[in-house]
């Protein structure tokens, strides 16, 4: 139970659910803007009986992590509790503002991202399941695409330059073994964005060894 309000940011499997694309999800992802709600819910659902995991590497790119998810594990199902940044990506202005659907749940309010945002975020955790999920929404919807290249863009301000490489991998790897409908001229701008931020890194490591 939670004595306070607290706001929340859907985002994986459980997003997916409120537009209707999956019946059920055992991880429920939620982004929190500040420490301290992500805290009141994870006291929450300590005293529900869940307990905290440390070996959060299930997320194909850990290493790259700044801020570590909170992973609270019950009988049936695990919570991923992140706060402002998933992963590699950032919460951005441009995500919360795309959002359409509040859900209250007492004190707690989940928001829901787009579905365009939820795969951009799929791209971000990459676990086993995430590309099933990410070919599903290409599947089931009209994605505008034009919202997934600007984000990457917005990513790469936001100092977040690795997103669109991981992002153009996992669009590749769902284009080619799930066999999902990923426009080319999509996958080209991003290897285009991705060329261009590996070569500012290596500029800026050349300058740094000299």
């Amino acid at each position: 139970e939670l004595d306070d309000k607290v706001e929340s940011v859907a985002i994986g499997g459980n997003a997916m659910m409120f537009y209707g694309l999956k019946e059920s999800t055992k991880d429920v992802d939620l982004v929190f803007m500040n420490r301290e709600d992500l805290n009141k819910v994870k006291k929450a659902l300590y005293n529900s009986g869940f307990e905290e995991k440390t070996n959060v590497k299930i997320f194909r790119n850990y290493e790259v992590i700044d801020s570590k998810p909170v992973m609270m594990e019950g009988k049936e199902t695990r919570f991923d509790l992140f706060c402002k940044e998933i992963i590699c990506f950032k919460m951005s202005d441009s995500i919360l503002n795309r959002i359409k659907q509040i859900h209250e749940f007492d004190n707690l309010t989940v928001k829901v991202v787009s579905p365009e945002d939820i795969i951009l975020l799929k791209s971000a955790t990459e676990r086993a399941k995430d590309r099933n999920d990410a070919a599903e929404i290409i599947k089931k919807i009209n994605v505008k695409w034009n919202i997934i290249i600007e984000e990457a863009l917005n990513q790469t301000e936001l100092e977040k330059p690795l997103f669109v490489v991981f992002l153009y991998e996992f669009l590749l790897e769902l284009k080619e073994d799930f066999k999902a409908e990923v426009p080319d001229e999509v996958l080209k701008s991003l290897l285009k964005i991705s060329e261009k931020e590996m070569v500012k890194r290596l500029k800026k490591k050349g300058s740094l060894v000299k």
